[in-house]
């Protein structure tokens, strides 16, 4: 029987080292990108229906939170590399103006993912999750991103900077850690996973759709399926002023396998609102 991953170690009673702070540089990067929140279709649905995100309790820091990534789709959906006939269960993606959200924390990559051993085989056994925080505020992540990747197009490719740690001392290990987990999110890694270096924001307040979601991306027969519409959704999206993009889905396929074809949408998005020019 295979072992389960081992979960990132937490720290207790000693205060975090946050090597990565000093080490933000945003550069000409905006202050604040937008955010991104990958969820199932089915969850989708009862989002719009309420018309917010709603904080839910988070098992890794035991508090009420709504998460977002820094404008890259990461995601892997439980139990998403199985086909499912099931379209609920397959991405929905919002892309969120950052003015809506009010940061509670700021991590270089998922900690869900870094809390469920993800990331073990490549992270420090000794270096704790606490000790990769950033700073608390949009500012930080991109001066993370101008660190460590040097633009927005090679951060939402998940390439690293390729003398990222030449001049990281062997002590710094919180940065050498980071730099290893933050790998798998490149292109060729052996365990491909761009959870591994997309930018996390939590916040603790709900935050509302209307006015405050730039784009969804779904799939087009959730919306529209043989000619026969869904109207009723469709007239909620508009009524929350939610314009959409939209992506091909059958029966049988794999949630977890659509995620190249949602990152070019998400993309192109960017590009045609030139913030990847």
């Amino acid at each position: 029987m295979s072992k389960a991953p081992q979960k990132m170690r937490r720290r207790k009673g000693l205060p975090p080292q946050r090597q990565l702070r000093p080490r933000a540089s945003r550069g000409a990067l905006p202050e604040k990108l937008p955010l991104v929140h990958v969820t199932a279709t089915g969850f989708a649905r009862e989002i719009v229906e309420s018309g917010q995100f709603e904080v839910r309790r988070c098992k890794v820091f035991n508090r009420d939170l709504v998460y977002f990534f820094v404008m890259r789709p990461a995601y892997r959906q439980k139990g998403g590399d199985a086909k499912s006939e099931k379209i609920n269960r397959f991405p929905f993606v919002f892309i969120v103006s950052p003015d809506a959200v009010a940061p509670f924390h700021v991590y270089p990559f998922d900690t869900g993912g870094a809390d469920a051993g993800v990331f073990a085989d490549q992270a420090d056994e000794f270096v704790c999750l606490e000790d990769f925080e950033l700073d608390t505020s949009h500012a930080a992540a991109a001066g993370q991103i101008g660190w460590a990747f040097g633009t927005l197009h090679d951060y939402f490719d998940g390439s690293l900077r390729n003398d990222l740690v030449a001049d990281v001392p062997a002590h710094e290990t919180v940065t050498l850690g980071y730099h290893a987990i933050a790998g798998m999110a490149r292109s060729g890694s052996n365990q491909p996973d761009k959870r591994a270096s997309a930018i996390e924001i939590a916040t603790s307040r709900n935050v509302p759709l209307k006015d405050n979601v730039l784009l969804a991306v779904i799939p087009r027969q959730y919306l529209d399926d043989n000619g026969t519409e869904n109207t009723a959704f469709i007239n909620q999206l508009k009524a929350l002023k939610i314009e959409w993009r939209t992506y091909e889905w059958a029966p049988n396929m794999v949630p977890n396998e659509l995620q190249e074809d949602i990152a070019r949408i998400v993309r192109r998005y960017f590009a045609d609102t030139g913030l990847l020019i």
